[in-house]
């Protein structure tokens, strides 16, 4: 039967709208810059005629006798008010200048306006007499600049609003989506808590009418550690979400617990131990949300190995300023594509599950204890190692 709740195509689903998305702007902004540049390179050519005339219209000047009528090369010249031009001698000396600003400078920035306008265009030729010749350099327009200009700001302005909406729905989704996560949890805690107690009350009723049945006072007292295992399941839920600080404690009682009681609920081929480091600084967490952090990490490396089989361990440590619980196995290790989404609600690799329990650690480890959690390496074949990490109070 297929699972309507299929979230893991959901995600898949998400990813490729991103990628449809992404794309589908890249082709937005590719056309614009393109059609931009393309009128660009129109505007340019345009311009680069008129610098011709303008060239035409000098030496017409310069070789003209004195009673040619010269108000047409004249009227061409005035026209230019947009296109930086130098009129430049054989020695590099400034001749004249059109749309520059000149006054004030220096051999080396004309030296540097030159450079810039012969890599631009190459200078066209004026021959005044034989063997002495000027050069007219010219640039782009202040037009044509902010017609190269416009659109790139403008994509760029897009795109940091673009940028600051996707944040602030990403962050306001997840701040619903914790609103949905604690509220969840409390309900269910709130419904577990209604029939834990009645059964707790029906389970003293048998202890006492079973005082004189040894043989029936042990399975008891296994039902009572089954039962206070749902209790401390209720109060995780109950936690979750809250805004209690947790205590100031040691983390070799969580630890050692937490390994305890798995150890004696696993399958015969998992080795499963632990070690924590001597002197080991006291930090501040929730023993009952830890501990289930924890438990989660150690089932989850119990799946990862090969027929459940194989060694797990469990190290509590100083790096730096932190507390760290790094869980290590060798088993089947995850490829890059499974570290990137191992942390996202729905997401498992599992035929049965929810892909919740990893989401929940994380949420728990980070607004709940101000830490982190992290894949600290992994690769398929050499087995993983989650890191746990709680800064120093």
């Amino acid at each position: 039967m297929l699972n309507p709740f299929k979230s893991v195509s959901v995600y898949a689903l998400r990813q490729r709208w991103k990628a449809g998305l992404l794309l589908f702007a890249m082709l937005i902004a590719g056309a614009t810059l393109w059609y931009t540049e393309s009128l660009a390179a129109n505007l340019r050519r345009r311009e680069a005629r008129e610098v011709e005339r303008w060239a035409m219209a000098v030496e017409h000047i310069v070789h003209s006798a004195d009673e040619v009528d010269l108000s047409l090369a004249t009227e061409i010249i005035e026209d230019n008010e947009s296109i930086p031009l130098l009129l430049v001698d054989d020695f590099g000396t400034v001749v004249s200048s059109r749309n520059v600003s000149w006054s004030g400078s220096t051999a080396a920035d004309t030296a540097a306006w030159i450079a810039r306008m012969a890599q631009y265009a190459p200078p066209i030729e004026i021959e005044l007499v034989p063997g002495v010749s000027q050069y007219i350099y010219q640039y782009e327009s202040t037009t044509l600049g902010q017609l190269r200009t416009y659109p790139r700001a403008l994509l760029g302005v897009m795109a940091l609003f673009l940028s600051l909406s996707y944040y602030g729905f990403h962050r306001a989704r997840r701040a619903e989506e914790d609103q949905v996560w604690t509220g969840m949890a409390r309900e269910t805690a709130h419904q577990l808590g209604t029939p834990l107690s009645a059964l707790y009350g029906w389970l003293t009723v048998l202890e006492e009418e079973a005082a004189g049945q040894p043989n029936v006072l042990p399975l008891l007292a296994e039902v009572r550690k089954d039962l206070e295992r749902l209790q401390t399941v209720a109060d995780r839920f109950s936690k979750i979400g809250s805004d209690q600080p947790g205590t100031v404690a040691d983390l070799t009682p969580l630890v050692e617990h937490s390994v305890s009681y798995l150890q004696k609920r696993l399958p015969n081929g998992v080795d499963l131990r632990y070690e924590v480091a001597p002197s080991l600084p006291e930090v501040r967490y929730q023993p009952v949300l830890l501990g289930w952090v924890l438990e989660n990490l150690i089932r989850n490396a119990v799946d990862a190995l090969h027929d459940q089989k194989g060694r797990i361990d469990v190290r509590a440590h100083r790096v730096g300023e932190q507390i760290v619980i790094d869980v290590s196995d060798n088993g089947k290790g995850m490829t890059a594509k499974v570290r990137r989404s191992v942390f996202r609600p729905g997401f498992t690799t599992k035929k049965r599950g929810w892909g919740l329990g990893l989401s929940l650690a994380r949420r728990i480890a980070e607004q709940g204890h101000g830490g982190s959690l992290q894949v600290l390496h992994s690769a398929p074949g050499h087995g993983t190692t989650f890191r746990l990490a709680l800064p120093l109070p």
